[in-house]
């Protein structure tokens, strides 16, 4: 049962693991309405560590016994990918409130598994797709429906990261073998797909060619070759709900690029991450607008007449400890679950909404595959 405070255990949770250390544990820390009381790694002697450096009074090495203790509320997965599945099913038994890292699991299948079993158990399930929390995706996708820019002609999405392509390190190489279910289309694809879809629209037909132009990478600690049998050119051309056109190229091995540029009858929209690690839900975006006099349309308009939407201060006053990026956006996602949680709201993207854009992925690579135009 939960009471005033949502008693949270977090699975993965070692200070050593980057990700759960710069994002859940500072935001879990300082919200006013949870509470860490146990963490889960590999290794007790991690484990115990961690949970003394989070002031958790919970240790443990096995995923099942976290999820199973009386003093865990919700558990927040943020293990790698090929782990979810029984770490988000143990939970399940217990009947406990997830908040699971994205991709939900390693393949559509798992994920159909989990978005079935979480919601037989009437349990509250998110899934951490948190670029839609960011405030200038909020405020782009606000300019798109109030017509800012009048009725959208079409858009263009740029996603590239220096990554997954031909060199890699030790920690991430994991990433360039497909059936770990984290690669270049799942990650950083997934999370700009929908960031997309949350802002325009859904899609309802694609087209879609992907490439492998490097066969096999370098560890950079070792010189270690290994191979690689991931795509690492992505490209999408579709048609979204109302009709817009859509393009989408994502790349790994190249420069760094996030790009979101959104066309109206009356104007632009154009988000973008300077600099970037192509991915959308770490933040840093900015957000320009440019608005059309009449006719000009027609004619050149230089890149420079863009002029840049300023977001004076954060509404949610109970977000001002935390630093702006990827901190403040998984902070926000675990104050709308929380809210789902304490309120019986249903306001975070859950488990059927990763079901869909796991889906939607696997219309990509059909495309690819068929060389066949997808409609649904």
């Amino acid at each position: 049962m939960v009471q005033q405070k949502i008693r949270a255990g977090i699975i993965g949770g070692s200070m050593n693991n980057k990700w759960a250390s710069q994002t859940h544990i500072p935001a879990l820390l300082k919200h006013p309405s949870l509470d860490i009381t146990a963490i889960g790694t590999s290794r007790m002697e991690s484990a115990r560590k961690s949970a003394k450096g989070v002031g958790a009074s919970l240790a443990f090495d096995d995923a099942k016994k976290l999820a199973a203790s009386k003093e865990v509320d919700m558990v927040v997965v943020s293990v790698k990918v090929p782990h979810h599945n029984e770490a988000v099913m143990a939970a399940i038994q217990e009947g406990k409130h997830i908040f699971c890292e994205w991709p939900l699991g390693a393949n559509t299948a798992e994920a159909a598994e989990m978005a079935k079993a979480a919601e037989m158990a009437g349990i509250h399930h998110t899934v951490g797709l948190q670029a839609r929390q960011d405030f200038e995706v909020q405020t782009m996708k606000k300019l798109v429906e109030d017509g800012t820019i009048g009725e959208i002609v079409s858009c263009h999405m740029q996603v590239a990261t220096s990554g997954k392509g031909g060199r890699t390190d030790q920690d991430t190489a994991y990433l360039l073998n497909r059936a770990s279910g984290a690669n270049l289309l799942t990650i950083n694809g997934g999370h700009s797909l929908d960031a997309l879809q949350y802002i325009v629209g859904e899609f309802r037909e694609l087209s879609a060619v992907t490439a492998s132009r490097y066969n096999e990478a370098i560890i950079q600690e070792t010189g270690e070759i290994i191979a690689k049998d991931t795509a690492d050119q992505i490209l999408i051309h579709g048609l979204l709900e109302k009709g817009t056109p859509v393009s989408v190229h994502i790349q790994g091995g190249v420069n760094s690029k996030f790009e979101l540029e959104i066309q109206g009858k009356k104007g632009s929209l154009r988000l973008s991450q300077n600099p970037s690690l192509g991915h959308v839900q770490f933040g840093n975006l900015t957000l320009e607008k440019l608005v059309y006099d009449q006719g000009s349309h027609q004619s050149y308009i230089p890149n420079d007449f863009f002029e840049p939407i300023r977001i004076a201060a954060e509404p949610d006053g109970c977000l001002d400890f935390l630093k702006e990026g990827v901190t403040l956006n998984v902070a926000k996602a675990h104050h709308v679950f929380a809210e789902d949680i304490l309120t019986s709201t249903r306001l975070a993207p859950d488990f059927n909404h990763a079901l869909n854009l796991h889906q939607l992925l696997d219309r990509i690579e059909e495309s690819a595959a068929t060389g066949k135009k997808i409609v649904w």
